[in-house]
């Protein structure tokens, strides 16, 4: 007894400096910043057809599912609606079908599935189960002694309204805020594709088509949610062992907002101990330093955690704000035969104790109960320390496999503007594969760097070499608001070939093409794009071309979520925030050519002094929503030989504001012959046939 008593002070010290070193929230923490209370700003949205696949509307129904907060209040509301398209081409959104919000505050709270992790275990999220460290914090009341009420706080946090007011906090409704993080869906597997033959992709393949279709949203009460998508009743939630010390404080009738789960979710599948998995790896953002991965291959029946990752596991972890990729390396061979693991890979995020930019790539098969060892169950790729005084920390990877599936390349920036290029084409530990120098730096005009911090996008170009695509740009504190604090921030298009001999020059925007925006009558509330018509990639040509944003000194116009890509173009979204975070800020929707850099025009052309750069009076977080449109096929072109048929398609960028409003911000078109273009024998195909078989199972395993 008198040891589980010292325990427990020892902890109440630890939580007490814990609390001292509190993440200070972002300017999105409405509350924290003083704004008054206003429902209904969307935050997030995402389609009920992954943004991998273009969302049909007309005879499939497509729903839109928002994520929206009031500001003042710490709680929030996850709705679908239906959007259709009109007999005259107008997308509109029809009355919500449901508010998982009203639902959840509807439930009885001790019906709810709630988890969290202990020392590798997946525990239920109530007393007798909890870890004696989650004991010891929920019976710690912020800057007061300790007392009895931890049970009740336990149960104010599974949703229990009749202990508000005695006490504990009074909330207007049980879902918290999503402020930084935004809902993903998840229907059946991913993947078309039969993945070589392997039959245990296929029957996890059969078995996700009758699994329930699911959102997934992280919110600021401490926990990650998993809703059905078709009712909105939630169908578990679980709690982060890495909030632990701060959850208490949730309850606390003087509670401050500050954030909790509030990062980035991804989706992807992985083979973890010869059984193929649909994983969810998710991030507290800045709540917290690290990820955590959960099993959600039948979220009706979810019971498994993965894993945790964080500070203590590794100094260098920082606050991930970018989603995190899942992805299939080449570990080792083992007498002849390669070796394949799926890992999530993430950039560390800024603010970790190191200060350095560093990519972390962290095995899905780590088992629970076994302690996190680099060069073991996760790697760590460090790049070269950047300028000393200026902040850093790694973004998202972009992620370049071959026709395999097996990685080769990733692309990420870092807030100082490098963009790095990792080699895994050798096997682990990949040593070999971490960059002397970036491949590029984003500088303005005036040599200022510009900050990376999102995902790129690349592809391919003719003739060898990707196309990095991304833009400049942040909006994490109050202070970047300040328009004495705005700078020239930029879209970038960086031609990079790996497999070219090592440049000895770091590219900067002078290898590139200026494409410059024109105010003009004819363009409404955008811009011409004008610039030199040449193009770009290997030897003495162009490295890509760049676009500076025409009012990022005046209105702070950066660009903060990753782009989408399309039909050869690039579409993408700014805000342009003004200097109160407690109004609504602006956006801009551009589309460009991918290769060009100019805007597409009706025709489909993307030629200099077409228009692009719309102005939408609302607040635009996140990248185009893609809707296909028409849809055509014309048979027997001569001047395609071999082609069954031509098809051309439109494609509807899409802009969701902050206002719950849908707008068509461009559209795009596109060409392109289909049907069988041409045909070749396979002799040797019962050779081919073996070898990969040989290569795609390893010790019984899968890849």
């Amino acid at each position: 007894m008198l040891a589980r008593v010292l325990a427990l002070a020892l902890l109440l010290a630890l939580f007490a400096a814990l609390a001292a070193q509190a993440v200070e929230p972002g300017s999105g923490e409405h509350a924290a910043l003083g704004c008054g209370a206003r429902a209904g700003t969307v935050h997030g949205a995402a389609l009920s057809i992954p943004r991998s696949r273009l969302a049909p509307i007309g005879a499939e129904e497509a729903s839109v599912f928002r994520a929206a907060y009031e500001l003042g209040r710490g709680s929030g509301t996850l709705t679908r609606t239906p959007l259709v398209r009109d007999a005259d081409g107008t997308l509109r959104l029809q009355a919500p079908s449901w508010d998982a919000g009203q639902l959840l505050a509807r439930m009885d709270p001790a019906a709810r599935r709630i988890y969290t992790f202990d020392g590798g275990r997946t525990v239920p999220f109530v007393w007798e189960s909890l870890p004696t460290a989650l004991q010891a914090a929920l019976s710690w009341p912020p800057l007061a002694a300790v007392d009895a009420a931890g049970p009740a706080r336990l149960a104010w946090l599974r949703g229990e309204r009749r202990l508000e007011g005695r006490g504990l906090r009074v909330r207007s409704g049980v879902l918290g805020d999503a402020v930084h993080g935004a809902p993903v869906f998840a229907g059946a597997a991913a993947s078309p594709l039969s993945r070589g033959g392997d039959a245990a992709y296929a029957t996890f393949r059969r078995a996700a088509l009758r699994r329930v279709p699911t959102v997934y949203l992280g919110a600021n009460d401490g926990m990650l949610h998993a809703f059905d998508a078709r009712s909105g009743a939630e169908l578990f939630a679980y709690v982060p062992a890495q909030l632990s010390h701060a959850l208490g404080a949730l309850t606390a009738p003087d509670y401050v907002h500050r954030p909790y789960v509030d990062g980035p979710l991804t989706l992807g599948e992985a083979s973890i101990d010869g059984a193929w998995r649909t994983v969810l790896v998710a991030s507290p953002g800045m709540g917290a330093r690290g990820l955590f991965a959960l099993d959600v291959t039948d979220p009706a029946d979810f019971t498994s955690a993965l894993w945790e990752f964080g500070e203590r596991d590794d100094p260098a972890i920082g606050n991930v704000l970018a989603p995190a990729q899942v992805a299939r390396l080449h570990l080792r061979d083992r007498a002849g035969v390669p070796q394949y693991r799926h890992f999530a890979l993430a950039g560390n995020g800024g603010g970790s104790e190191t200060g350095t930019a560093a990519l972390f790539l962290l095995a899905l098969d780590k088992p629970p109960l076994a302690p996190w060892r680099r060069d073991t169950s996760y790697y760590r790729l460090d790049t070269p320390a950047g300028e000393p005084g200026l902040a850093t920390g790694l973004s998202a990877p972009a992620l370049v496999p071959d026709d395999d599936d097996i990685l080769r390349h990733a692309y990420a920036g870092d807030l100082q503007g490098n963009l790095w290029r990792f080699d895994f084409t050798r096997p682990a530990p990949w040593r070999g594969g971490v960059p002397h120098r970036p491949v590029f730096v984003a500088r303005d005009a005036a040599g200022r760097r510009q900050p990376i911090a999102q995902q790129p996008k690349v592809v391919h170009v003719a003739g060898g070499g990707y196309l990095v695509l991304f833009g400049t740009g942040q909006l994490q504190s109050r202070e970047e608001r300040d328009p004495a604090r705005f700078t020239p921030q930029s879209f970038y298009a960086v031609y990079d070939d790996p497999a070219a001999p090592p440049s000895v020059a770091v590219l900067t925007r002078a290898h590139l093409l200026e494409r410059r925006l024109h105010r003009a009558a004819s363009a409404g509330s955008g811009f011409t794009v004008t610039g030199r018509n040449q193009a770009v990639g290997a030897g003495e040509r162009p490295k890509g071309w760049y676009l500076d944003f025409a009012d990022s000194v005046t209105t702070g116009e950066r660009s903060i979520a990753s782009a989408t890509v399309a039909d050869g173009n690039v579409a993408f979204n700014t805000v342009l925030p003004g200097a109160d975070p407690c109004a609504d800020s602006a956006s801009r929707a551009y589309v460009l050519d991918a290769l060009s850099g100019f805007a597409p025009g009706d025709g489909g052309a993307a030629i200099s002094g077409n228009v692009t750069g719309t102005l939408l009076p609302d607040f635009i977080d996140g990248p185009p929503l893609l809707l296909a449109g028409a849809r055509t096929r014309t048979r027997g072109l001569p001047a395609v030989p071999g082609a069954r048929f031509q098809v051309a398609r439109t494609t509807d960028h899409v802009a969701l504001s902050s206002r719950g409003t849908v707008t068509r911000a461009a559209t795009s078109r596109a060409s392109l012959p289909a049907g069988r273009l041409s045909w070749r024998e396979v002799l040797n195909w019962r050779q081919l046939h073996a070898e990969a078989a040989r290569r795609g199972r390893v010790d019984g395993r899968p890849p």
